[in-house]
């Protein structure tokens, strides 16, 4: 048998490598004999090399590997990370010869279970109790005779074999070939092979659960198609989590008509799938192409295994390259489940690249990653497929009849199997996305490429923008009747999940398309199960998940603007949107179909998609709203004041933005000063739209106060309530420089006592503003708001720096006083307008903000970090968001803050917050460099 050792070879392999020693036969067995003190392994020392072997030229390997190293990798430390990922994730070979043995074990089980007379398909009481077929028997009526003979023969296939499985889940897949003598002729009809199939495997299975080999025998799913069960053994004790061995039972070699399972013909009747007692007379049956694709996959098996052999022979970068790309699947969770782009997949679009020569067989696993995610990247195959068939056969179908059958279109090297037949358009559209971003990733000299890509998992809640959870996907049975998908439902064995999901996304896709970037599905993956206990139903795959990538300049619409209403386009536009669909006028003049969604509020807008989900899913699916979990709004507790809820308070921030800009603008244009003012920076948190409780208008109750009109004031009342605190709004007014400054640092502060003064009475005068000027600062009161203007000189930081030695020298150095004024006048102005500027690239920053902020207040941690620094945290998630893409929502943002915080390497690594592209790859390299000066 392919693959399998003699076991007594590999018990004596585990003897040596285990250092054990078996006594010859006579020898004395009672006797102790003493064992020899281990020797203690020898101190390392440093390597004397002669000084022609230290200067040495480098050979030409060195020099290949060298300059590989520079055109490819960027740096040498991505290479070594690549290095040390490969030796990590393969198999070692102490743990193959464990397994061969285990492998071998088995092969001797299986030639020793006995036969078991003829009886129907339908007749299973010859199956004891305690072991259930595994699959759904629905209807349950089906012709056909089975027996059980032991199988023809047993083959290892798959990734194992070829050497390209990678930890941690070692999967071993053997092909159990079922004789001829238990098939019929038309057991390709009405599921009779696939239930034979699962009585085969349920007698193997009853048999092997005897033996103590084994830790668990279980049945499952492959890739969670209900018509493909399989079974899974793992051996006992401390090797059970070592290997998982798939059992799959194949038909006899040449038994089946490859003619009959083309994309177009059908092998489920509909009277059989309907329990009708009489076919009606002159129906078409309907094409069933993914059940036909389910029983052509179990005869191409061996021959695959074969294909792959003859690629992966003299290509060494092959077994580095799909290791690479199995870690970068199993990352995005792309690599299990029904549809998914499995290992196997990924094997057979590598050894498609190498039969058109975009791979070469000289080409390492780093250029085997690089080349296959360029064609994902620039490739998409739900328009055109691709095929591994050599020769056109004018009987075989072509790459349109199977484009005409499924989504998306990969042949296999028979002309035959598509071998992406499960997998939806939207599935194959999220990888093409995947490779895209990841090709970006690794042409940037400024992101971590291997981090990012091999090391960082992106679940779907930390991916796309809103999810969005179908909790019943019972549901799924009445939107498959709602839209009329019975053809499909024959033809997926009756698994309603997977005949709705293909629909239901495009639906969803239609409905967002300009709001979307991306809509996106959880792959449904069934959990695998005991052999005596009945197999999962379809429901049992637990909720759907959806995920939409947002369009950030389209995303909150509340139009959708339709054809005109006079076009034929027209109806099908109010047939889409049903009930929503109205004419409306536009400003150019012309008269369109357009939905209006209802939202008044910035949170309300950006909730808009949910709406849409909701809505378009009522109409075209039937799927009640309480079946749908959106998780779309996180933001959504409100802020309160009394009794008075005020929102999210992003219109608020909004508002002191504005009555910021319009002060900014009286300063500018302010007349009479003798300095003309040339910067005006905020420096209060609201500026930037990071404020957890922006500040809120206040007007005075004169009725809570005594008015003193002499001095202009308003004296609370003592028997009134006690008047709000209204936050004052920090602002640094920058004046222009002039030999009139003097040079000394408290007749600096005079003169800006000075300039308080003057503004204070300039606003008054020019603007009516209510001024109370004080020696560091100006209180401004505008539009209910206090802005408290403070006047800087540019040269007073340096001035602070001078210290006079004992020598009557002159120097230059850092005082608490300087820092303190830096920080005041300098760094936090510029943080607050580089941040402002982020707030207007991404609308959702500041959210994200409040959110960390009262998480970490919520953690009482908030003494230790302060605010300035959670905003940094935050505004590099959206400047570095790799291998993301930015945030749309705030609750994304946030749950990547909290990933941040929980699994960044905060001891070893520096986050650098690169704001405005001010550091360049050689400043980011050299910081990078110095990694080591830095502490936590």
């Amino acid at each position: 048998m392919a693959g399998f050792k003699e076991p007594a070879e590999a018990a004596e392999a585990e003897e040596m490598e285990q250092g054990l020693h078996t006594p010859a036969p006579g020898a004395t067995r009672g006797k102790k004999r003493k064992v020899a003190a281990p020797v203690p392994a020898p101190a390392l020392q440093p390597v004397k090399l002669s000084r022609a072997e230290l200067y040495k030229p480098p050979t030409n390997e060195e020099l290949n590997q060298l300059k590989e190293t520079e055109d490819l990798f960027h740096s040498s430390l991505l290479r070594l990370q690549i290095e040390e990922l490969l030796k990590e994730v393969t198999l070692k070979e102490t743990k193959k010869k464990k397994i061969d043995a285990f492998l071998h074990e088995i092969n001797r089980l299986l030639s020793a279970i006995p036969e078991t007379p003829e009886t129907d398909i339908t007749d299973q009481t010859w199956l004891p109790k305690d072991v259930k077929v595994p699959f759904l028997q629905v209807p349950f009526n089906v012709k056909g005779k089975f027996r059980f003979l032991p199988p023809d023969e047993l083959s290892v296939v798959g990734s194992y074999l070829l050497g390209t499985c990678v930890k941690p889940e070692i999967n071993v897949d053997v092909v159990v070939t079922m004789p001829r003598e238990i098939f019929q002729d038309k057991d390709n009809l009405n599921q009779r092979y696939h239930r034979k199939r699962a009585l085969y495997l349920a007698h193997i299975a009853q048999h092997l659960s005897k033996e103590n080999l084994f830790g668990s025998v279980k049945f499952a799913y492959m890739n969670s198609n209900h018509l493909k069960p399989i079974l899974l053994l793992r051996p006992q004790g401390k090797d059970e989590k070592l290997v998982t061995v798939r059992l799959h039972a194949c038909p006899a070699p040449n038994f089946f008509k490859p003619s009959r399972f083309y994309p177009s013909k059908n092998n489920v009747r509909t009277a059989w799938f309907l329990e009708q007692s009489t076919p009606k007379e002159g129906a078409p049956e309907p094409a069933t192409p993914h059940y036909n694709n389910s029983i052509l996959c179990d005869t191409v098996l061996l021959s695959h295994l074969h294909f792959l052999s003859s690629v992966s022979t003299d290509f060494p970068g092959m077994k580095d390259g799909l290791a690479l790309l199995k870690v970068w699947l199993n990352q995005r969770q792309l690599s299990k489940g029904l549809g998914c782009f499995s290992g196997f997949l990924v094997s057979m679009l590598v050894a498609y690249l190498v039969m058109k020569r975009k791979i070469v067989k000289v080409m390492s696993g780093y250029q085997v990653l690089r080349n296959v995610l360029q064609f994902l990247a620039t490739t998409d195959l739900s328009m055109t497929g691709i095929s591994l068939a050599k020769e056109t056969d004018a009987c075989l179908p072509t790459l349109d009849d199977f484009h005409h059958a499924f989504e998306v279109v990969f042949v296999d090297p028979s002309g035959l199997v598509n071998l992406c037949a499960d997998m939806t358009a939207s599935k194959y559209h999220q990888v093409q996305f995947e490779a895209k971003c990841s090709m970006e990733i690794l042409d940037d000299r400024m992101v971590d490429g291997f981090q990012a890509l091999l090391m960082t998992s992106k679940p779907m809640l930390r991916t796309f923008d809103h999810v969005f959870h179908l909790k019943h996907v019972s549901k799924l049975q009445s939107a498959c009747k709602k839209m009329q998908l019975l053809n499909e439902l024959m033809d997926r064995g009756g698994n309603y999940v997977a005949a709705a999901l293909p629909f239901i996304v495009s639906l969803l896709t239609r409905g967002l398309a300009r709001r979307a970037l991306l809509v996106a599905h959880s792959l449904p993956n069934t959990p695998e199960w005991p052999i005596d206990t009945e197999p999962p139903k379809h429901k049992d795959v637990g909720s759907l998940m959806f995920g939409i990538l947002f369009v950030p300049d389209f995303a909150a619409s509340t139009l959708e603007k339709g054809p005109q209403a006079d076009r034929p386009e027209a109806a099908d536009f109010r047939t889409f949107w049903g009930e929503k669909s109205e004419l409306r006028r536009f400003q150019d003049g012309s008269i369109c179909e357009a939905v209006v969604w209802e939202a008044s509020t910035i949170c309300q807008k950006r909730l808009i998609p949910e709406q849409i989900v909701r809505h378009l899913l009522k109409l075209h699916a039937d799927i009640p709203e309480s079946s749908i979990c959106y998780t779309g709004a996180l933001l959504e507790s409100v802020i309160k004041n009394g009794k008075e809820a005020l929102g999210t308070g992003e219109e608020d921030m909004v508002s002191v933005v504005c009555s910021y800009d319009d002060l900014s603008r009286k300063l500018w244009n302010l007349e009479g000063l003798p300095l003309t003012v040339t910067a005006v920076q905020g420096v209060h948190p609201a500026l930037r739209y990071t404020d957890v409780f922006p500040p809120i208008p206040m007007k005075p109750i004169y009725s809570f106060h005594k008015q003193v009109k002499t001095r202009h004031l308003l004296l609370p009342s003592e028997e009134k309530p006690c008047p709000a605190y209204i936050t004052p709004l920090k602002m640094i007014c920058h004046m222009e420089g002039s030999g009139q400054w003097p040079q000394d640092k408290e007749a600096i502060k005079r003169i800006k006592a000075a300039f308080h003064l003057q503004l204070a009475e300039l606003l008054q005068q020019q603007h009516q503003l209510i001024c109370r000027p004080a020696v560091t600062h100006t209180d401004v009161y505008k539009d209910g708001y206090v802005f408290r203007l403070q006047v800087a000189y540019h040269r007073e930081p340096l001035i602070l720096k001078e210290v006079v030695t004992p020598e009557g020298m002159l120097k230059y150095q850092d005082t608490e006083e300087s820092q303190r004024l830096e920080l005041e006048t300098l760094h936090q102005p510029y943080l607050t307008s580089s941040l402002h500027g982020l707030q207007q690239q991404h609308p959702v920053f500041g959210s994200t903000c409040r959110l960390a902020k009262r998480w970490i207040s919520a953690q009482l941690l908030s003494d230790s970090i302060s605010e300035e620094c959670v905003d940094l945290l935050v505004a590099s998630l959206f400047l570095h968001p790799a291998p993301f893409m930015p945030p749309s929502s705030p609750q994304v943002g946030f749950l990547r803050f909290l990933n941040l915080l929980a699994t960044y390497d905060w001891r070893n690594n520096p986050l650098i917050v690169n704001l405005n592209a001010g550091l360049t790859v050689n400043k980011v390299g050299s910081l990078l460099d110095q990694r080591a000066v830095f502490s936590t």
